[in-house]
């Protein structure tokens, strides 16, 4: 892709570390005095990238405009990029959780996603579809409370798909990892649809993938399969599943989150 580029032009994303990750990976294949743009909203932290990145660029403003600002420099010191060094471990419940910059739940495993894989038991069988599958907790989780599922695990993050493997093996656990923008690359049904699913685009709230989630998952469940999925407890989604499946509650809720439970 990089073989007769000479500039690199960034767009900031709305979380340091992963901006630094994405970087350092980015950087490691270019030359010394490699010309690089960044920009970004200034609400992002972009301002703090000449200080993140001194030690192989130094980076001056070139322009700026209500809400962004533009900066530039030249690569001055070469880096060897290494993914392992970027991995944060977590553990819950004896489960290791691998997590990389950039993926959800990287800083700490979100508390949706602890209060969605609080419902699991063993009661769970078949095959599951895991949308949005991140650093693999919710499938890990699952697998740890019902041992003989079929995990698909899905995510359209490469990064993502990376953390997830890794936190099933290091945990000795099996699935099937498929890079897909939701189902956009899934050809089988199942028993049962688990999901947190995020509800912002970059610093703005957008809901469009949870609806789409939901209105779409009756052509991937089987016969009387099941959709349960963690949201904020202030988002509503009762028309949509009173008009998509036959029954649904609110299985589990607290002041922050709450699980939903569909049927076919």
């Amino acid at each position: 892709m990089i073989k007769n580029c000479n500039t690199i032009i960034y767009y900031w994303p709305k979380d340091k570390s992963e901006a630094k990750f994405q970087l350092m990976n980015i950087i490691s294949y270019f030359s010394i005095k490699t010309e690089i743009f960044i920009v970004g909203n200034n609400s992002s932290g972009v301002r703090s990238a000449p200080e993140i990145l001194k030690k192989w660029i130094t980076l001056s403003k070139v322009d700026n405009a209500k809400h962004s600002i533009l900066i530039s420099g030249f690569i001055q010191n070469k880096t060897v990029f290494i993914l392992e060094n970027f991995f944060k471990t977590h553990v819950w419940k004896n489960l290791i959780i691998k997590s990389l910059p950039g993926v959800f739940g990287h800083k700490k495993i979100d508390s949706g996603s602890k209060l969605l894989a609080s419902t699991f038991s063993n009661q769970i069988t078949g095959k599951v579809l895991d949308i949005g599958c991140g650093t693999g907790f919710l499938s890990a989780s699952l697998l740890y409370s019902a041992p003989n599922t079929i995990l698909t695990l899905v995510d359209n993050n490469l990064f993502a798909l990376k953390c997830s493997r890794s936190t099933l093996n290091s945990n000795k656990l099996k699935g099937e990892i498929i890079c897909s923008d939701l189902y956009s690359n899934v050809f089988k049904k199942f028993d049962l649809i688990i999901s947190n699913p995020p509800f912002h685009y970059d610093l703005k709230m957008n809901v469009n993938i949870i609806e789409k989630i939901i209105r779409c998952s009756k052509k991937y469940l089987k016969l009387k399969g099941e959709l349960r999925f963690v949201t904020n407890s202030f988002l509503n989604y009762d028309s949509l599943l009173q008009k998509n499946f036959k029954k649904y509650c609110v299985l589990k809720k607290t002041n922050r989150y709450k699980v939903y439970q569909a049927f076919l």
